[in-house]
């Protein structure tokens, strides 16, 4: 039985379900498209499909993925040079993540810049089938092109019967590692004294959260929402904010900012890291869930998961940036972080909440 969006196509072809999808969406049927899908019911066999230099468009991408689903044997997909913007390609990716067979995938000389290059890194990682992404002639930056080159060989390296890729652990953490590198993109251009950038830039990292959760719609906000999030980072006398403002900013849902309450977690981490190697390991973060739950002993499957929705470099430790970023909801009073409930107090002072 073939179903998709909980629809049932028996007795459809690939092409009829393609029809209808693109009735759905309300789009054109591609005539390629057309010509490259099966007519016999219930065949969903197809091993390519080539949309190269065919105005697909981000919208007519749509209805091509629905039937990518659907064809467990696709091992390569094309739709090189058909103007898809980051969007398309974040659409793409969430197609193709759990895909049983895809192993080449061709977005080349297409308008896709950062975020798209960060959305084919969280593909490659998530899935690795993927042995091949063509990305010439895109907007993404050189060295974001070299990450996806080693992840695509850790791949290659896993399909030859090495250790597999370890995959990104979390949404959590795709979207904390993609504001690290915006923020470090930044901070170069800019060059300010200090891990400081101007606030403004604060704009883009919260259009970029909301981009990576999928949340376009949200990115069309007024002029005084605007300019009351870049308050809300406490910038200084030069109107430049710190590393720890974009990041929770951009990534903490309604909270609000307090470069004290910065400074008290970071004495807490220090607390948690007594051998200051700049991390808290599995033990140490044991300890510490044992004091936030009011001494109860957390299991190791609590203490793993808790880690695994944080642990944004995947070697089961929390840096810096890991704990502020799990920690700033519970001190302001959070009841649980992850799944893991607040059951003690702790030395956390709890500050008021801004709302935009």
């Amino acid at each position: 039985m073939t179903t998709l969006n909980g629809q049932t196509f028996d007795g459809m072809s690939a092409r009829e379900v393609y029809e209808a999808q693109c009735e759905r969406f309300g789009c054109k049927c591609n005539s390629q498209m057309l010509k490259t899908l099966p007519t016999e019911p219930d065949v969903f066999d197809s091993l390519e499909i080539d949309l190269s230099m065919n105005m697909v468009g981000t919208k007519g991408l749509l209805p091509v993925l629905e039937v990518i689903r659907i064809s467990p044997r696709l091992r390569k997909f094309s739709v090189k040079e058909n103007y898809l913007d980051n969007a398309a390609c974040n659409q793409l990716v969430q197609a193709l993540k759990d895909h049983p067979s895809i192993s080449h995938l061709d977005v080349s000389h297409n308008p896709i810049s950062w975020t798209g290059g960060m959305s084919l890194l969280e593909l490659v990682d998530l899935n690795p089938r993927i042995k091949r992404v063509d990305v010439e002639g895109t907007h993404i930056k050189p060295d974001i092109i070299d990450v996806l080159a080693r992840r695509i060989e850790q791949n290659q390296k896993g399909h030859k019967g090495g250790k597999k890729p370890k995959p990104i652990n979390s949404n959590v953490c795709v979207r904390l590692r993609c504001l690290k590198a915006l923020f470090s993109e930044i901070h170069r251009k800019e060059n300010h004294a200090g891990r400081k950038i101007h606030k403004k830039n604060i704009i883009k990292g919260w259009k970029e959260n909301k981009r990576l959760q999928g949340q376009e719609d949200q990115l069309g906000q007024s002029d005084t929402f605007w300019a009351e999030l870049q308050l809300c980072c406490h910038p200084d006398s030069n109107d430049l904010i710190t590393w720890e403002a974009f990041l929770l900013i951009s990534m903490c849902e309604d909270v609000s900012y307090n470069p004290q309450d910065v400074e008290n977690l970071r004495e807490e981490f220090k607390r948690w890291d007594p051998d200051g190697n700049g991390y808290i390991d599995l033990l140490e973060m044991r300890q510490m869930m044992k004091e936030l739950s009011g001494g109860r002993e957390p299991s190791d499957n609590e203490v793993r998961s808790f880690l695994k929705r944080y642990d944004a470099e995947g070697n089961n430790t929390t840096n810096w940036d890991d704990f502020l970023l799990m920690m700033y909801e519970w001190q302001q009073g959070a009841p649980m972080v992850g799944s893991f409930c607040r059951v003690a107090d702790t030395t956390l002072t709890p500050t008021k909440k801004y709302h935009l």
